[in-house]
């Protein structure tokens, strides 16, 4: 039994070692008192005390066969690091997965490409094909997708992403809304290389997402959905560290942290633990990790969750200043205010695909169908009921289609859902009417990007139920 053992525990370079060392200490003593005297050797044959003359006999007490075993893992961990650091596993569980599955993935793509596809959306998807998405990459698109798929086959193939094309200029903050499951987030980690991509490609900085996964890292800077913080170290040990990693000179680093740490108001938490830091700053953190050193690509989910008024604003200026710098930046987020200030085009997102492109102002134009309208009607106490009322029938009889958002002391909030009305015929009809009415104020204004977003929810489908 201890002879198998013996062998078996030959894999463990540990084991091979430590008896290297016994042995050969084990040898040394026997030769020694075997061949000190006429009756030291007569003792050792009478006992049967087995010695090697050669310290590197394979045979035991030799250390040969521990040196050979430990030579041979030398050669096959050192491989084994060389297939990890070098990504062979990843590159070969890609082509493994893709040639299993690609029968089974190949009809739901092809069944999702037969839907009707926006305009914007296709001329982008035309541009980017049309193109060398490297050449376009490396000169004025630091970010270039092109047809980025992904399909999950756990239970049951679920299309989560959905052939996008798209690019993302120098300069240019561009914003991927979406309800939750409609494939942003999955976007993201195929785009950091977190997730593989079951078909196209993507070319950050000329580098593809597929080939050239270290050098794609080495140029990104990543705020997750969810913080990925260590919680031993402080938030001034933790910027300094990326700061080494983004390769900023030695004598650089402190002011990278210290400007960092002051424009995103986290320098009374700097030397805290970041255990002890709040949903809020974990966040500021979060997003600081992403911005230092000026990455050319910056992907930033949803970063602002969890923040306060101030922070946020702190935030989007330190977005802004870096936008302005010639990064390319990708965003996600729930808050339509902070698209609108950031964003310079943005596209709505439904069951993995574009339905919509454009900067703010043309996505309003374009999908906002009608005005809002927000009037306060001067009301008698006793009369409150049947003022109100009639201004109400008024602009109903007068604007058909209208729906009443919200009614509150003597405050109405109407929707007019009349494509083809017109701003002079709006302020035209509010301005004749002012006196017969009582209107004291009024606002006519454009419909705002959430309710554009929202028009899209009737397109959104569960996962289980949409994406197989």
């Amino acid at each position: 039994m201890s002879q198998l053992l013996d062998k078996i525990f030959l894999i463990f370079p540990n084991y091979c070692l430590g008896m290297s060392f016994s042995q050969f200490y084990q040898n040394y003593e026997f030769l020694s008192f075997c061949f000190s005297s006429p009756l030291s050797k007569w003792v050792c044959n009478v006992y049967n005390i087995t010695y090697q003359t050669n310290y590197f006999s394979m045979s035991e007490p030799g250390v040969g066969r521990f040196l050979v075993a430990l030579s041979l893992q030398g050669v096959v961990y050192i491989a084994l690091l060389f297939v990890i650091e070098l990504q062979c596993v990843h590159t070969l569980r890609r082509l493994l997965t893709s040639l299993g599955k690609r029968r089974k993935q190949l009809p739901l793509m092809e069944d999702a490409a037969l839907l009707p596809e926006d305009r914007d959306v296709a001329e982008e998807r035309k541009r980017v094909l049309e193109c060398q998405p490297i050449i376009e990459s490396m000169v004025g698109s630091p970010l270039v997708l092109q047809e980025l798929s992904k399909v999950y086959s756990s239970g049951g193939n679920i299309l989560a992403v959905d052939r996008l094309s798209l690019a993302v200029g120098k300069g240019e903050c561009f914003g991927l809304l979406g309800f939750n499951g409609a494939g942003k987030t999955t976007t993201f980690k195929m785009l950091t290389c977190d997730e593989s991509v079951t078909s196209g490609d993507a070319y950050i900085d000329g580098y593809s997402i597929l080939r050239d996964i270290k050098k794609v890292q080495q140029r990104i800077g990543y705020c997750p959905q969810f913080d990925a913080l260590l919680d031993h170290m402080t938030g001034r040990e933790t910027l300094s560290m990326y700061a080494r990693l983004r390769g900023i000179p030695e004598k650089y680093v402190c002011g990278c942290v210290e400007n960092v740490l002051r424009s995103l108001l986290l320098e009374p938490h700097a030397d805290k633990l970041v255990r002890s830091y709040s949903g809020g700053n974990k966040r500021k953190l979060s997003a600081a990790i992403a911005l230092i050193g000026g990455p050319p690509v910056i992907f930033l989910d949803e970063p602002s969750t969890g923040m306060d008024p101030v922070a946020r604003r702190l935030l989007w200026d330190a977005v802004t200043r870096t936008r302005e710098s010639g990064k390319a930046i990708i965003i996600t987020s729930h808050s339509m205010e902070e698209c609108e200030a950031l964003c310079t085009r943005l596209a709505v997102m439904v069951n993995g695909q574009f339905k919509c492109l454009g900067s703010p102002q043309h996505l309003k134009s374009k999908f906002g169908s009608g005005y809002t309208l927000l009037a306060k009607v001067h009301i008698e106490a006793e009369l409150e009921d049947s003022d109100l009322q009639l201004f109400k029938d008024f602009i109903e009889s007068t604007f058909p289609g209208s729906q009443l958002k919200d009614e509150h002391q003597g405050m109405v909030h109407y929707h007019l859902t009349d494509k083809t009305l017109t701003w002079a015929q709006v302020f035209g009809t509010l301005e004749a009417a002012k006196e017969k009415y009582q209107i004291e104020d009024y606002c006519v204004s454009q419909i705002s990007l959430e309710q554009v977003f929202l028009s899209f929810a009737q397109f959104q489908h569960c996962t289980e139920r949409g994406r197989k």
